[in-house]
């Protein structure tokens, strides 16, 4: 049996948790509080499946979120359905997993664009099956994560330069604290729009998307927000959410390099999430994406250079209106350029 819910009640707020705590793949992009905190952001729209067996016990879950980048055309052309790390389904069973694509294909393909699974780990074979099944594609994605458990600093896996620039900067003064009220959270997002305006050239969700992560999930212990200052001026910081007992990722990060090439900004940054990590007992720091394989991607030399392991977890995608997605790839490939 499996149900949608578009409204999350307490008894079952509880009910998930308490079966992901109880599986091996658990993330907190798959928890109620995560949940929380795309209900209150603007043109987020979570969408939770749970799968039961005949005796109605919980055996699944696929928390998915509908994403439009506004009202009017924009919005229209920019729907999708992403899912973060799922689903998290009993004993990696594909007959569940089936149950719950079937389930979120119905539910979604008239209201996205596409649907996009971004894997954190590789499925079994008789799993990604299920999904090509159920008209998904699996395309490379690569992506980096860096060990917290060993017993030395997590920085001695970085490369000898990254260890220098990390010295320097703290020898010059840089200091890192977590982020204390909203009026904090608003000047780094006004490094980030600046970032995504002039050079990353992608959107940037809301301000509110920020307001609401510091209000939910950083209360409720499911992320952090750590800033980098220098002479009492931000000059960088990273967003992170965090699976309890598990990992720390990279959601969001800026540093103003340019502004301050002897302070490397994005270098502290990264490391503090990374130290916080390790000092708070997490398995390892998730950089959350490393491009394609054989695209050239000068972020991902930036990002091999802390350690890590390279992992190729790929993303399923499917098309659910195929004409459409062409028209908005090319609506949104051209803006980007005019950016």
């Amino acid at each position: 049996m499996c149900v949608v819910k578009d409204k999350l009640e307490k008894e079952l707020d509880e009910e998930v948790s308490c079966f992901l705590n109880a599986q091996a793949f658990k993330t907190v992009f798959q928890a109620p509080v995560c949940y929380h905190f795309f209900i209150d952001v603007p043109f987020y729209q979570p969408i939770y499946i749970i799968a039961r067996n005949k005796d109605t016990q919980l055996i699944g879950v696929l928390l998915a979120v509908l994403i439009r980048e506004g009202n009017g055309l924009i919005g229209f052309f920019s729907r999708r359905c992403v899912v973060y790390g799922g689903p998290i389904v009993q004993d990696d069973d594909s007959k569940i997993v089936d149950l719950l694509l079937s389930c979120l294909n119905k539910t979604v393909r008239r209201k996205a664009l596409f649907t996009q699974f971004r894997n954190f780990r590789i499925w079994p074979n008789e799993v990604q099956q299920v999904f090509e099944t159920n008209g998904f594609v699996l395309r490379d994605r690569l992506n980096s994560l860096v060990s917290l458990k060993k017993t030395e600093n997590v920085e001695q896996q970085f490369s000898a330069s990254r260890r220098r620039q990390l010295k320097k900067a703290l020898q010059a003064g840089v200091r890192i604290a977590e982020a204390q009220n909203i009026q904090e959270v608003d000047e780094l997002y006004s490094l980030l729009e600046k970032l995504y305006t002039e050079k990353v050239k992608k959107p940037l969700p809301a301000r509110q998307f920020f307001h609401q992560f510091y209000t939910a999930m950083v209360a409720a212990g499911a992320g952090i927000i750590l800033l980098v200052w220098y002479n009492n001026q931000l000059i960088g910081g990273i967003v992170s959410p965090i699976t309890v007992d598990f990992s720390i990722s990279e959601l969001y990060i800026v540093g103003l390099d340019q502004a301050f090439p002897n302070l490397y900004p994005s270098v502290v940054a990264t490391w503090a999430a990374m130290d916080y990590g390790q000092r708070n007992g997490l398995q390892y720091f998730d950089f959350m994406g490393l491009g394609k394989p054989e695209v050239a991607y000068g972020v991902r030399d930036f990002k091999l250079r802390f350690g890590g392991s390279q992992v190729n977890y790929g993303r399923f995608a499917k098309r659910n209106f195929k004409l459409l997605y062409g028209l908005a790839e090319i609506g949104y490939n051209l803006w980007r350029t005019k950016r």
